[in-house]
């Protein structure tokens, strides 16, 4: 018997109104639409706010990020498409990582 653990993977979480990229190949992530978070995010999926060059808006619910292990197999989540996170959403939360931003007393 294996004494190893495997451990479970966990979305990245997002908040409403992050900037993130989203594909309907979900195995090569190409053609990536920016989109929006559009609520509150789940255990495992989000909900995406695209627009179309020609401007129209489709939210596209139960996105699964691309990392996510689940979507390998056979069990038609493929057609819900996937996201990551945009460069300037990577960059903000490397940048605001570790910032409080309560004051600090000085007694």
């Amino acid at each position: 018997m294996s004494t190893v653990e495997t451990k479970k993977w966990k979305m990245p979480v997002p908040n409403i109104g992050d900037v993130v990229l989203f594909s309907t190949d979900w195995q090569t992530f190409k053609n990536p639409q920016i989109g929006f978070v559009a609520s509150k995010p789940g255990d495992t999926t989000i909900s995406i706010l695209t627009f179309s060059p020609a401007g129209f808006a489709t939210v596209h619910n139960s996105a699964h990020h691309k990392d996510d292990p689940a979507l390998q197999g056979d069990h038609g989540w493929e057609d819900l498409g996937a996201w990551d996170f945009a460069t300037i959403t990577k960059t903000y939360r490397e940048l605001t990582s570790g910032v409080s931003s309560a004051r600090k007393s000085t007694k």
